[in-house]
């Protein structure tokens, strides 16, 4: 959103879009993220997710976002999904106008009710157990899946970690870069093994902020932006990165959420020693992304929350060991 286009502006093109394609009036709060997200409110009094995307979005990928989580339902994945709707013509996607930006491309969705887990303080052994078995859960339902868009990379792919690895010169800090270092060296070291792994169509980015849940249950599932085809057991190792960085005692996070995802999918030997690896890749680029991120817009709330707990679990997991972190999921 350029220097001219207004948050209110904004707000009343996206409003007019809605009226005019879905028949919608309401009001609209703008969600936290990355992306140009809106929660939409309608005057009786239903809620809605709006997302806009830029050009560079390629239409496949939306094609394939709305297949999977339809495949998902009818494969018997029970946790709820966000449903995309069809406009006035019965399409998926509604061009929409940005002053500054030029033209967009939107969809709506239904909404998900639920707490985020990002919210909960306390997060119980149980809820753990269960997150892992829901990720588990969605990996089994989306073993018959496949569709050409998810052959794709994109900046948060584990498979393509290495991609961000130039990035370590941005850290003028010498320690910071051996730290980043040692993790790219390690995922190098593991990403020779992932072609002999079972792969198949992941969420890619199960973190707590996606994970919608009541009690010590896991009730929903959201934002598949990152989905794409990759071995599976990378679910597994992003979900344990944002969990592990929640407590003071990560292996302890990490056994309880592996335990509940061996409820609903076994874990191989092979799979389980890319884990280690995978997790350090996820941090450091996390790290590098957010680096990169300070020179576009320094301010921005959504995109440098974690960083400092990043840095806490990458240098903990080195201090631990890949021998210790093994042992620990046993």
């Amino acid at each position: 959103m350029g220097p001219a286009m207004t948050e209110a502006s904004l707000h009343d093109r996206v409003l007019d879009c809605l009226d005019r394609n879905y028949g919608l009036t309401g009001s609209l709060q703008r969600l936290p993220g990355e992306n140009l997200n809106f929660l939409v409110t309608t005057d009786q009094g239903q809620r809605f997710v709006f997302k806009i995307v830029g050009p560079d979005m390629p239409e496949e990928v939306v094609e394939m976002e709305c297949a999977a989580i339809r495949h998902a339902v009818s494969a018997g994945f029970g946790t709820r999904l966000p449903e995309i709707l069809q406009n006035k013509n019965d399409n998926i996607e509604t061009r929409i106008e940005l002053p500054v930006n030029g033209s967009y491309r939107s969809r709506l969705m239904t909404f998900v009710d639920g707490k985020s887990m990002a919210d909960i303080s306390d997060i119980s052994t149980k809820l753990l157990e269960n997150v892992g078995e829901t990720v588990a859960s969605f990996a089994q339902a989306m073993r018959n899946f496949d569709h050409p868009a998810a052959h794709r990379d994109h900046r948060w792919n584990l498979v393509t970690a290495g991609q961000h690895e130039a990035g370590i010169r941005a850290f003028g800090d010498r320690d910071s870069q051996a730290l980043l270092a040692w993790a790219y060296r390690g995922w190098q070291a593991a990403r020779q093994r992932l072609g002999g792994l079972p792969w198949r169509f992941i969420h890619g980015d199960a973190h707590d902020e996606n994970l919608l849940v009541e009690g010590d249950r896991v009730t929903g599932l959201i934002d598949f932006g990152d989905c794409c085809h990759n071995p599976a057991v990378c679910d597994l190792a992003i979900c344990l990165t944002y969990l592990m960085m929640r407590g003071p005692d990560p292996l302890t996070i990490a056994a309880a959420v592996t335990d509940g995802y061996r409820r609903a999918r076994p874990v191989s030997a092979e799979e389980l020693c890319v884990l280690y690896p995978l997790i350090g890749a996820r941090l450091a680029v996390t790290l590098c992304v957010a680096q990169g991120r300070k020179a576009i817009d320094p301010s921005n709330p959504n995109w440098f929350g974690g960083e400092q707990s990043a840095w806490r679990l990458l240098e903990e997991l080195q201090t631990v060991g890949r021998e210790r972190f093994e042992r620990s999921l046993q």
